[in-house]
């Protein structure tokens, strides 16, 4: 082989083995003594964050995201849904209570009592001996005021009477044949016992004339010449508390008594017995004046 050309080869060969020397030394780094203590770079002085200003009510509204608008119920769901709770129903109407007849007859009579004395209610039916109602007769009542004086020109004593007492009226029985006063309770006039006068009319006839007795003068009616009058039916014209009720802001009593009429109708309950009407008729015309004893207008 030429000697030029054996040196081109070995030329080449130690530049191969050059080149093959300096990739590996590039590929393995030379440590630093100084990179573990220090960084290469010093780090920017951090520069103070200027406060930010607290948002207003509106910005922070505009940035919070905005809520989901929740469905309007389907009407037909809460019928068909089981488990949903109803709608509460609409308020039952109370109950209105049922007066008692007492209170009834009480809430007739709306003025205030201007008379003195104790407030009475007297009532009843006007029947006949067959038990039928008879609508329509004309009750009449007299009587003294509290204080045993009778409006009428024979009473020595009239001049002193009550003026707030109305002392006469009458009252007209209903369907039922109920009728109903309100007075007081009439004073003594001796040496009778207390007592109310009656008459019942009907149609222009006079039907009954008697009169009414309390249970507190039992023990002193045996004795008594008019009472007398009734025989063993004297029990007829006692008037019986029935009832007590609130008028005006005070307890009264409800006396009652029916007034039985023999109309010649047969029957079997007993006719009340008759009384003498007495010398204090009024000498008014008795119609003309209300059942309200106890006020006058």
């Amino acid at each position: 082989m030429p000697t030029s050309r054996v040196s081109s080869i070995a030329i080449l060969i130690a530049l191969f083995v050059l080149a093959l020397a300096g990739c590996a030394g590039a590929s393995t780094p030379t440590p630093s003594t100084t990179a573990t203590s220090q960084p290469a770079v010093e780090p920017a002085a951090t520069e103070p964050v200027a406060a930010q200003p607290e948002p207003t009510a509106t910005e922070a509204a505009a940035e919070e995201p905005a809520a989901e608008a929740t469905p309007a119920p389907d009407p037909t769901a809460l019928a068909s849904d089981p488990t949903t709770t109803p709608a509460p129903s609409e308020p039952t109407a109370t109950p209105v209570q049922e007066l008692s007849l007492a209170q009834s007859l009480a809430a007739a009579f709306t003025a205030l009592p201007t008379a003195s004395g104790e407030v009475i209610l007297v009532t009843g039916q006007v029947l006949d001996t067959s038990g039928s109602p008879l609508p329509g007769a004309a009750v009449e009542f007299w009587q003294t005021d509290a204080n045993g004086v009778y409006d009428h020109p024979g009473d020595s004593g009239t001049g002193g009477r009550d003026r707030g007492f109305q002392f006469y009226g009458t009252a007209t029985a209903g369907a039922d044949g109920r009728y109903v006063f309100r007075t007081v309770q009439p004073g003594y006039y001796e040496p009778r016992p207390r007592h109310i006068h009656v008459k019942v009319k009907l149609d222009g006839r006079e039907l009954l004339t008697t009169q009414f007795y309390f249970a507190e003068d039992e023990p002193s009616l045996s004795g008594e010449g008019v009472f007398a009058q009734a025989g063993g039916l004297g029990d007829l014209l006692i008037l019986s508390v029935a009832d007590t009720v609130e008028m005006n802001g005070s307890a009264v009593d409800v006396l009652a008594s029916d007034l039985v009429i023999d109309t010649g109708s047969g029957g079997t309950q007993t006719a009340t017995p008759s009384q003498a009407e007495g010398p204090y008729y009024p000498v008014v015309a008795v119609e003309q004046f209300d059942n309200d004893l106890a006020a006058v207008p």
